[in-house]
């Protein structure tokens, strides 16, 4: 069965509430109305027999109605009133007077019946005849001596002819009034989806040659504008995956092919001239050196994958960063040295945090190294780590060959290589600035970086002490 569309399920709803809404409305209109008509019929047929009683005489027993013939309102008045009457003498049960009407009906009490009224008060009967349904008002009376019952009767035909009138109307207009509602309600639905059959056929446009493309924003901050602005938000971050997948098989695949093509090489030349064992020996060497670079890369890919996927835990111990740096300094003097760099560490004593000990080491080895490495001879490093309120603050410093403005943004970026003075000094695999970043996020820290192309680079490394490292501290004074 194929299922409902919006559209569809829209107008149903409506229409079904159109019905019920209708149907409950003309429900009570009727009972209203059944009561009211129901309540006047009464007062009229109560000031009939109130009028009646006005104007009746008994003369020698029999009832006479004295009112003036000329009168046209009286003799109105009688005529209606005596339409549907009769009067009987109680006690002994005889029908002395009563209409045409009631007579042609064959209605009358029984004595049995009468016996019931003498000191009853008024009250009302409805009677099921042929012509349809009498109320009687029964109210007796003395008078002459003797105790009488004035029975004055209406038909009950004219307001069963309106309820009857009402239902063949509302039978007709119920069933109009939710076809209309349908109609209406389905061009509504038509109209309000119209927007949403845009955002759909705009989004069925967008493949992965077209991320650029974005959905239509009208302008009208409802809710279609906010789905299809939240929507152009998800289609810029894949954009962004998008591009940064590319670039990752891109820089990758250029990253394998530098070592394999000099691994290739080397073995080429080798095979063609090498002679020697030392010739063969230094060929090997060479290659060794490759594979390290290709193993160094494949591991960190390797471990910025796992990171990135929530694979790897962070330890929460107490770190002695002020140690850890001084002894990483001092393992990188010869590197240095053998640059012909110099470098130099400052730290504040005792500076603990709590965190992951390799993945601190692996942040202020990264940040060191790579200062080193991109500082010409006879340049300095510095290394300072200080506390600042609840942080720890490592601060490393180089007066190298700079990064450009526009390639500060991007050197967190995995595989992202500056500028081809600092490419050509590299000889990693442009990952390690990308696990610094991680790292120093699962701290709960932060990273900046200053540079001036041709005077050097400062990275500020921004870590929260913990709880236990302040509690230790001893009281100032």
């Amino acid at each position: 069965m194929k299922p409902l569309t919006l559209r569809t399920k829209l107008t149903l709803f409506y229409s079904i509430t159109v019905s019920v809404l209708l149907t409950g409305f003309a429900l009570v209109y009727y009972r209203v109305l059944s009561v009211g008509l129901d309540q006047a019929l009464t007062q009229e047929l109560i000031d009939r027999t109130s009028g009646l009683r006005g104007y009746l005489r008994f003369e020698e027993g029999q009832p006479v109605f004295a009112y003036d013939p000329t009168d046209p309102d009286e003799v109105s008045f009688i005529n209606t009133a005596t339409r549907y009457y009769q009067v009987y003498e109680i006690r002994n049960g005889t029908l002395l007077a009563e209409s045409d009407e009631l007579r042609a009906l064959g209605v009358e009490y029984s004595a049995e019946d009468l016996s019931r009224y003498i000191q009853a008060p008024p009250s009302l009967i409805d009677l099921q005849t042929d012509q349809g349904k009498l109320r009687l008002r029964n109210e007796a009376l003395a008078a002459e001596g003797g105790v009488y019952l004035l029975v004055v009767g209406t038909s009950l035909q004219p307001m069963e002819d309106t309820l009857t009138s009402f239902i063949k109307a509302l039978a007709w207009l119920l069933p109009s009034g939710v076809l209309l509602a349908a109609l209406a309600a389905w061009f509504m639905a038509g109209k309000a989806l119209e927007p949403v059959a845009a955002l759909g056929k705009a989004a069925g446009q967008i493949a992965v040659s077209s991320l650029d493309r974005r959905l239509p924003v009208r302008g009208t901050n409802d809710e279609l504008d906010q789905l299809a602005s939240q929507f152009n938000d998800t289609l810029a971050r894949l954009e962004k995956a998008v591009a940064e997948m590319k670039q990752f098989t891109a820089s990758i695949s250029h990253e394998l092919r530098t070592p394999l093509a000099v691994l290739r090489g080397e073995a080429e030349v080798a095979l063609m001239q090498a002679n020697s064992a030392e010739q063969y020996r230094r060929v090997l060497a060479s290659q060794l050196e490759e594979f390290e670079k290709l193993t160094r890369m494949i591991n960190q890919l390797l471990t910025l994958a796992r990171a990135e996927s929530g694979d790897v835990a962070i330890a929460h111990e107490p770190v002695n960063i002020s140690s850890m740096t001084e002894s990483l300094a001092e393992q990188l003097e010869p590197v240095a040295a053998s640059k012909d760099v110099s470098i130099s560490c400052k730290c504040d004593s005792d500076v603990i945090l709590r965190g992951d000990a390799a993945w601190v080491e692996r942040i202020i080895l990264n940040l060191a190294d790579n200062a080193i490495k991109f500082t010409p001879t006879g340049g300095h490093v510095q290394i300072k780590l200080s506390r600042a309120d609840s942080s720890a603050i490592l601060d490393i410093a180089d007066d190298g060959i700079g990064i450009s403005p526009d390639d500060v943004p991007h050197i967190f970026e995995r595989f992202y290589r500056a500028d081809p003075s600092r490419s050509n000094r590299a000889d990693g695999a442009g990952l390690g600035l990308s696990l610094v970043k991680w790292a120093v996020d699962q701290h709960r820290g932060s990273i900046q970086v200053e540079s001036t192309p041709g005077h050097g680079t400062r990275f500020t490394v921004r870590l929260p002490l913990s709880l236990w490292e302040r509690a230790a501290r001893p009281p100032a004074g």
